[in-house]
Parts: C-alpha cells; sequence; structure tokens
C-alpha cells in the first residue's frame, strides 16, 4: 500500500512537473508571439497613418490646384464667348477697342484684350495698334492653327509686364471657312496664380512653387529663381540640387505625387500635382516634422510596451484597428458596388428611354392628326400603350429601388375604370394570339364606372400577373376575372368598391418548393428558357405595390395544370371622371394666342429633336435644332429664342456646360430652360436646375406635360379645336346607318344596355358573333367595332338610337 502511494505520489509530482513546463512554454510562447504580433502591428499601423498624413498634406496641393483650374477655366469660357461676338469678328479695331475695353472694366479679372491677325500683328486694350509682332509667340501658333491654349508667363513685348495668355481662335461666319481668320487673347497677371500659391500652406516653414512646361518658376520664394525683364528665369532642370531637378522633371512630365527628399539640406517631404488646363504644376514642400511629429504618440507607444500585459492590450488594440478597417473597407466596396449599380441602371434607363422617346413621341403626334383613320389610329393607340408598357419595364429595376428606400408613393386620380381595363385586355389579347392560346375577360355586371386609383401602378401590377400568365402558358387559356365583392359608402359618403382580381391560367404551374421564392426579387422558377425572357423583379415589385395598396396576392398552383393568382382592392367610387374624359378627349390645342415664339431643341439624337419638332411647328412655334451644346450656344446667341429645351448628355459641351455657358452670356443669361433627359435619377434633375434650369421633363416626353410647362413658362393662352355639337354627331351616324341592315330591337336594346355601363369588350364580342351569324350584318357590326374601340360610348348609344331603340 506504502509502495503504491509513493508511485502515485512520483507519478503525480512527475505530471504537475509536465503541467508547469507546458504553462510556462505556453505562456513564453503566448509572449513571445504577442510581443512579435505587437512589433509588426506597430510597423503597419504607423505606416498607415502616415499614409493618411501624406494624403492629407496632398489635399492641400490639390485645393490650391482646383482653385487656379476653376479660375483659368472660367477665364478662357470668357475668352471664347467674346471671341465668337461680331464685335470681334469684324477684326475691326476702331469697332472693337471700346467693346473691349468696357469688357475688361466689366470682368476685372483681364489686364489687356488683344486682337491678332494671321500675320502676327496685333492690337490691344493698353496700347491700341502696336508695331510689334507675334507671329513668334507660341500661344499665337496654336490659335492660329485652331486650338485655344493657356500660355506660359511671359514678358508682355507692349508693356513688359509678367502676363498669361488665354488665346482662342477667331472664326468667320462662313461656313465655307476652314481655318481662322485671326486670333483672340485675354491677358492675366501672374499675381493672381502667385496669390493661389502663396497661400497654401502645411505647418511652419512649408512653402509652395509653380513651374511652367520649360521648368521654370511660375512662382517661388526665391526670387532669384523669378524672371525678371532683365533676366530670364533659370530651369529647375539645370540647376545644381539633384533632388531639385528630379521632382522638376516629374512635374514637366505631368506626374503626381508625395515624396520624401532632402532640399536645402534638410529631409522634406514634396507634394506635386499638375493642371489639366494649363501645362503647369503646382508643388508645396513641407518639413518633415511637420507630418510626421503626429506619429510621435505611437513610438511612446512601443516604447513602453515591454511587458505581457502592455503587449496583450496592445494586440487587442491593433485587432480592433483591424476590425475597423476591414469594416471601412467592407463599406468602401458597397459604397463603390452601389455606384456602380447606380451608374449602370442611369445609363441603361438612358439608353433604352432615347429609342422610346421616338416611338412614344411619334405615336402621340399620330394620335394627334385629324387626317388618321380610325383603323390606323387604332393601331396607332396599341403602339403607345405597348410602348408605354414598355416603358414600365423599364422601370421595373428602379421602382423596386425606391420600395425598398420608402421613396415610392402612390398617386391616385380619377379614371373611367371599364376603358382603362379594356386598354389593358388589348395589350394582352395580342399576346396571347401571337402564342395561339385564349385570352377571356370577365368583368362584372355592376363593374364601376369611375374609381380614384393610381392608374400606373395598378396597371403595372395587372400587366405583369397577366404577362406572367401568358409568358407560362403554352396551350389552353389565360383568364382575367374581376368580382365586385362588396359596396359600401365610407365616412363621407363616397361609395368603395372592393374588387378581386383574378389571373388564372393553364400553364406549367409552380411547385410548393417554388411557390416560396416567387415574391423575391432576382428569383426566376420554372424553365431556363423562360426565365431568359424577364429580369426577376416582375412578381417582387407587383407584391409591394399590392401591398402598398393594403392587400397581399395570394397563389394557388398545381404542376401541369395550372397556376391562378388574385389580390383585393379596396377602391373608392370617382365622381369627376366624367368631367376629366371630356376635357382630355374634346379640347385638343391646335394653338395660341399673340406673337410667335422661338423654341430652341438641343439634342445629340435626331429622333428625339424630330418629335419636338413636329409637336410644336403645328401649333404655331418657330422651332430650331441643334445637335450638341456648342452648336446649340451658338444659335441661342443667334436667335436669343424665347425657350431652350435641351438634353444633358451631348458630345462636345454636355447639358449642364450649356446652361452654364447661357447663364454667363448676358445677353441671353435670362432665357427659359427646360431640361429634358432620359436620366431618371433625382441627383440629376436637382443639378440640372441647381445649373439654372427652370423646369425638368423626363424622356420619354409626354404631350400634355410639354404643352403644360409650355403654358406655364410662356404665360401661354392655348387655342382648342372646337369640339363637334351633339348634332353633327348624330348626323353623321344618320348618313352611315341608312346603308346598314340592323340587328333584331332585343340585340339593338342589349347593346345598349352595355354602352351605357361602358362594358366595350362585350360589344366588340356581340359584333363578332352578329358577323359569324349573318354576313348581311358585316357593315353593322364593323361600324359598330369601330365605335366600340373608341370608348366613345355616347357615340354608340346615338348610332344604335337611330334604330328606334329606346335608351335604358
Amino acid at each position: 500500500m506504502i509502495q503504491a502511494n509513493s508511485s502515485l505520489s512520483a507519478t503525480n509530482r512527475e505530471n504537475h512537473l509536465s503541467r508547469n513546463l507546458l504553462i510556462r512554454f505556453i505562456l513564453g510562447g503566448t509572449t513571445l508571439i504577442f510581443s512579435i504580433s505587437a512589433y509588426f502591428s506597430y510597423q503597419a499601423t504607423r505606416n498607415l497613418m502616415l499614409k493618411d498624413l501624406r494624403h492629407s498634406a496632398f489635399l492641400e496641393v490639390q485645393r490650391g490646384d482646383s482653385e487656379i483650374e476653376e479660375w483659368l477655366h472660367v477665364r478662357q469660357v470668357e475668352v471664347q464667348t467674346l471671341a465668337n461676338t461680331s464685335t470681334v469678328r469684324s477684326l475691326n479695331w476702331s469697332v472693337a477697342e471700346p467693346y473691349l475695353k468696357a469688357e475688361v472694366k466689366r470682368i476685372n479679372e483681364f489686364f489687356l484684350f488683344q486682337i491678332a491677325t494671321p500675320d502676327g500683328s496685333y492690337s490691344n486694350t493698353k496700347v491700341g495698334r502696336s508695331n510689334k509682332n507675334i507671329q513668334d509667340r507660341d500661344y499665337f501658333q496654336k490659335a492660329i492653327a485652331g486650338k485655344s491654349n493657356i500660355s506660359d508667363p511671359f514678358i508682355s513685348r507692349s508693356t513688359g509686364i509678367p502676363l498669361i495668355a488665354i488665346s482662342t481662335p477667331i472664326w468667320s461666319n462662313s461656313a465655307t471657312s476652314s481655318s481662322p481668320i485671326g486670333t483672340f487673347h485675354g491677358n492675366v497677371r501672374v499675381d493672381r496664380i502667385a496669390k493661389v500659391v502663396n497661400s497654401l500652406h502645411y505647418g511652419t516653414n512649408s512653402y509652395a512653387f509653380a513651374l511652367n512646361s520649360q521648368g521654370q518658376a511660375i512662382v517661388h520664394p526665391n526670387s532669384a529663381l523669378m524672371s525678371t525683364v532683365e533676366k530670364p528665369a533659370p530651369s529647375l532642370l539645370k540647376i545644381g540640387d539633384r533632388n531639385l531637378n528630379a521632382i522638376a522633371q516629374r512635374m514637366v512630365n505631368k506626374q503626381q505625387g508625395i515624396e520624401l527628399m532632402e532640399i536645402d539640406g534638410t529631409k522634406k517631404y514634396v507634394a506635386y500635382l499638375p493642371l489639366q488646363a494649363a501645362n503647369w504644376s503646382v508643388a508645396l514642400v513641407i518639413p518633415r516634422q511637420n507630418i510626421e511629429s503626429r506619429l510621435q504618440f505611437l513610438d511612446l507607444i512601443a516604447l513602453i510596451v515591454g511587458g505581457l500585459t502592455l503587449t496583450m492590450i496592445t494586440v487587442l488594440w491593433q485587432v480592433q484597428a483591424f476590425e475597423q478597417r476591414e469594416l471601412k473597407k467592407s463599406k468602401a466596396a458597397a459604397d463603390t458596388a452601389n455606384h456602380a449599380k447606380s451608374e449602370f441602371l442611369a445609363n441603361m434607363s438612358h439608353e433604352l428611354r432615347t429609342p422610346l422617346n421616338g416611338i412614344l413621341g411619334c405615336a402621340q403626334i399620330l394620335l394627334r392628326s385629324p387626317a388618321l383613320p380610325k383603323q390606323e389610329l387604332y393601331h396607332v393607340n396599341i403602339i403607345e400603350q405597348c410602348g408605354s408598357h414598355l416603358l414600365t419595364l423599364i422601370n421595373d429595376i428602379l421602382d423596386l429601388s425606391k420600395i425598398e428606400a420608402k421613396k415610392l408613393e402612390l398617386h391616385p386620380y380619377d379614371v373611367h375604370f371599364p376603358s382603362f381595363l379594356q386598354g389593358i385586355v388589348e395589350i394582352c389579347h395580342i399576346r396571347a394570339k401571337q402564342k395561339g392560346i385564349s385570352f377571356i375577360y370577365k368583368p362584372p355586371i355592376n363593374l364601376p364606372t369611375g374609381v380614384y386609383v393610381d392608374v400606373k401602378r395598378l396597371r403595372q401590377v395587372l400587366l405583369n400577373l397577366l404577362g406572367n400568365a401568358i409568358k407560362f402558358t403554352d396551350e389552353g387559356q389565360v383568364t382575367f376575372n374581376i368580382e365586385v365583392i362588396d359596396q359600401s359608402p365610407n365616412d363621407g359618403q363616397i361609395m368603395k368598391h372592393r374588387l378581386r382580381f383574378t389571373v388564372e391560367d393553364t400553364g406549367i404551374g409552380i411547385t410548393p418548393a417554388e411557390l416560396s421564392q416567387i415574391f423575391l426579387p432576382f428569383e426566376q422558377v420554372g424553365e431556363k428558357k423562360r426565365q431568359a425572357e424577364g429580369t426577376g423583379l416582375g412578381l417582387a415589385i407587383t407584391q409591394q405595390l399590392v401591398q402598398m395598396m393594403g392587400s397581399d396576392i395570394h397563389v394557388q398552383s398545381q404542376i401541369a395544370k395550372g397556376s391562378s393568382f388574385s389580390f383585393e382592392l379596396e377602391i373608392p367610387e370617382a365622381t369627376d371622371w366624367v368631367q376629366s374624359a371630356m376635357i382630355a378627349s374634346e379640347k385638343q390645342i391646335i394653338g395660341f394666342e399673340g406673337g410667335p415664339y422661338t423654341i430652341l431643341m438641343v439634342d445629340d439624337r435626331w429622333e428625339n429633336r424630330t418629335v419636338i419638332t413636329n409637336l410644336l411647328q403645328p401649333l404655331g412655334f418657330d422651332v430650331f435644332e441643334a445637335s450638341n451644346g456648342k452648336e446649340g450656344l451658338e444659335k441661342a446667341i443667334a436667335l436669343k429664342p424665347n425657350l431652350i429645351i435641351t438634353d444633358l448628355l451631348m458630345p462636345e459641351m454636355d447639358g449642364f456646360e450649356l446652361i452654364k455657358h447661357l447663364r454667363h452670356t448676358p445677353e441671353i443669361q435670362n432665357v427659359l430652360i427646360i431640361v429634358s433627359s432620359a436620366s431618371v435619377f433625382e441627383a440629376d434633375q436637382n443639378r440640372s436646375l441647381q445649373a439654372g434650369g427652370n423646369a425638368f421633363l423626363s424622356k420619354p416626353i409626354q404631350v400634355d406635360e410639354l404643352l403644360h410647362q409650355l403654358e406655364q413658362y410662356l404665360n401661354l393662352v392655348w387655342i382648342y379645336k372646337q369640339s363637334q355639337p351633339d348634332g353633327e354627331k348624330a348626323k353623321e351616324v344618320t348618313t352611315v346607318t341608312a346603308q346598314l341592315t340592323s340587328p333584331s330591337p332585343q340585340v339593338l336594346q342589349e347593346l345598349v344596355t352595355l354602352a351605357s355601363k361602358g362594358n366595350f369588350n362585350a360589344i366588340l364580342k356581340w359584333a363578332d358573333q352578329l358577323e359569324q351569324t349573318d354576313p348581311n350584318f358585316a357593315p353593322f357590326a364593323n361600324e359598330l367595332r369601330q365605335l366600340a374601340r373608341q370608348f366613345d360610348e355616347d357615340l354608340i348609344i346615338i348610332f344604335l338610337t337611330k334604330y328606334a331603340v329606346e335608351t335604358v
């Protein structure tokens, strides 16, 4: 027993020593690992902080660079604008001199303005006509070759003052001229550039300088490096300081960066950045301690870390810093992805809406034509409806983003409900016919005539559901059924109708597993070949729109037998739909009162310009076209129009720059500007209004909205086409009916009943049935069909009443 206990005790001591050795090994290894980790973490953190501090210093150079760029850009635009005036183009100095002297005083940024002829002789606002020549000046040679440019600083031959020339060619008004007829120069002092450069600082003893294209100092605190009348400036490319030579070479080569090097015997950071407007570069020299002094606290922490506890704390701090960096990286990646998505959506929306603007615009022009026959009018109406549906599909992806961001709102208004539904049925009937399947529409007898609803969103919901049903049905039929399940007045005694919309098909069906996914964004079920036909967003948007309307979509489906989608909506009855319909149908604008108005249309797409021209010229407007912003600016100065309609995305000069030029050109700065763009993003709309636009008009252009904006901004009084009196309508119908064979009085009375309820679909079915029953009824059925397709129940009742049928 004693021996056994001794053996057990020895074993325990051995196990205890082993455990202590293991613990010491773990602690030592952990300490070593943590110490090494702390050291490398310290180095990595220091490098990151130093990078951020260097970037902060570089931003100071960027600030000065941007300020100079903006100032030069504004001056260059002013020079180009003056060069395009008829006064300067005349090259007559006796005429131009007083005008240009007044402009020098008005702008107060230029030292002088100068006109030069192709042989190099010139006149300016300081010395008048000069007997000297500038043919050897680089800025003159570039301008006479047709290029606007900003020169390096030079000593003026007429004044002896250091100046910078902003030069541009003077073009003749003649379209046959291919070479400039002279050059125009606006000369500014170097003082403004020096003021900006000297304002750049990053701590004590820092200074900035600027170099021209030859490496000579435009601005420098060392006066020995600056040009004077008596002594040209030495190039920094040729001085003795090797490091300064290297920086100057990079600046002349238009490179950018920030580097630590020895200058004037001490280590300094040099941040340098080129200008885009001129062939210059700006640099900022910063003492090393101004940047790295902010790292001293980190160095102090590294010295204190001498034990395991502080090492562990440092490790934890580094872990936290690492997590923060990863979080920032994730956020930056997400922001980049969102920006890329937004740019993709904006570009795709613009590219799709631009041709659609031509389709819908031309359709609207044709619909306004009084000479279009009824049959062609019917087909054009289908084109317009299908184009509007395509526009709705384009908006699907954008709508999903708006819904998720809670930015989408419903906009209900009064509408004639049977006509609205009939328009949807017409579109779906065409799709079903193309697939060789039947489309059945079952409206209730007590369908409300007028309702107050967001027509755009309800149409979007119904077309999505019906479109999917047709898409996934290869044989059989698709049925669109509407039931009135309840009618009750609300607190204001306005009748509310609870309607159930049901879409049934005999298609491929949906599996139970797929049913849980069909309302998710970008989820598509069924066969792969069918998935390629859509975006995977239709049902997701449809479900969310229905939920915004206060309901839910319910689905029942069986594989190989078909599916049924249904939802219920409570819709208020409308009281003013008749008046709205009369205004829309009878008040056709044919002109305006007062004198002529000139409108300039600026758009790089010919179809967009054609739509506006063909819409407005028949009304009496003088419409002129320009294919880009530069041409638009020239025509605006020449024509001085009452209103300009401009696109945003154009070559040579975009819409934003055009608006900026218009607002800075005195003779047309108050012209009215409507921005018309296919961009649907509020940022572009707000930016165009902030730039100086008066209103925004989305593409595809809707005629009513365009005319409304013209009425608002030009204070127009429209002239409307006189509506045809009922007596003349009846007379027309009488002339037609005298040649037709009518059906029985019972059938006629049934047709009158359907017409009074606005059930045009049932009337169309009756017309087909009569034509099949007896060929003698064909003329009657054809006339009835044409009237029903116009959705004009008054004309139908007048037509039927001529057969002595009493209206019910």
